[in-house]
């Protein structure tokens, strides 16, 4: 009894979550021609919604071997430097959507006559509860339990102030294969001009013949200097030498080219001796 009320309460868990608040877009680009920008809210569950929106500053960063981590915080110095948190307003803040309602949340970012040339940020936080029903109790009821599920969703919002430039200077590309024959490509590179860098990483891996045998395309923004990370299964793939190729290209399926800091593709090629 006690495993079909975990089966059932996981599935219950499980439905709840793929049915609840979503938003569009998921990244939003404003510059200093706009300062306004809207976003949808999106009620997709079968239950009333309480939504609030507030605006916190992140990124995220890159350790020596690849490993991504976000970092979140208001008063450090990179803060100081790029974040807009505390000039973003949203309207409304705060509201309710009934099952399937939509809203419109309207976005102003005011006090940037002060900003350098450059690309700042936030990340807008919308947070969606279920509407708790006011509580009435006679002498015979019991209160009981409810479990409440918060889901906070973390979007980007970047500002886009005067000249902007972005690029990446890659510094080297080491290649690791461990006894389980898994090829660890590691890309260390500089963050140059005034920008993040949002788009896209291609690695291949392409035999002596020049054939394409392994590929992966990967959506990210680098904000600072850091490390790509790439890992490829090769245990099937003949022994011999292979050339190990990383494109970095401002193209993302998701942002439209016009928002994007261009840059000319970079391209950087290593070779690696698979046994």
């Amino acid at each position: 009894m006690y495993r079909l009320f975990t089966l059932f309460f996981s599935l219950l868990l499980f439905n709840n979550l793929n049915a609840q608040v979503t938003i569009a877009p998921t990244n939003m680009f404003l510059d200093s021609n706009s300062s306004f920008g809207t976003y949808m809210v999106v009620n997709g569950s079968n239950e009333t919604q309480e939504v609030s929106v507030d605006f916190i500053f992140g990124y995220s960063i890159t350790d020596e071997a690849g490993n991504r981590t976000m970092v979140q915080s208001d008063s450090n110095e990179v803060a100081q430097e790029y974040s807009i948190a505390d000039r973003l307003r949203a309207f409304p803040r705060n509201f309710t959507l009934a099952p399937g309602q939509r809203q419109i949340v309207r976005l102003r970012l005011s006090n940037t006559s002060d900003l350098a040339s450059g690309t700042y940020w936030s990340r807008i936080r919308t947070t969606s509860e279920k509407q708790s029903p006011p509580l009435e109790l006679t002498n015979q009821e019991v209160v009981s339990a409810q479990i409440g599920i918060v889901i906070e969703q973390v979007t980007g919002l970047y500002f886009k102030n005067g000249d902007v430039s972005t690029g990446i200077d890659v510094q080297n590309i080491e290649t690791n294969l461990d006894e389980e024959n898994n090829l660890t490509v590691l890309t260390e590179f500089l963050r140059t001009g005034n920008s993040p860098f949002i788009g896209s990483v291609n690695v291949r891996l392409i035999s002596g013949s020049g054939q394409i045998v392994r590929e992966a395309l990967v959506s990210t923004t680098y904000f600072f200097d850091g490390v790509h990370k790439q890992t490829f299964e090769v245990d099937d793939l003949p022994s011999g030498s292979y050339t190990v190729n990383i494109e970095f290209e401002t193209r993302r399926d998701d942002v439209s080219a016009n928002d994007l800091v261009q840059m000319n593709p970079v391209t950087e090629s290593a070779t690696v001796t698979i046994r």
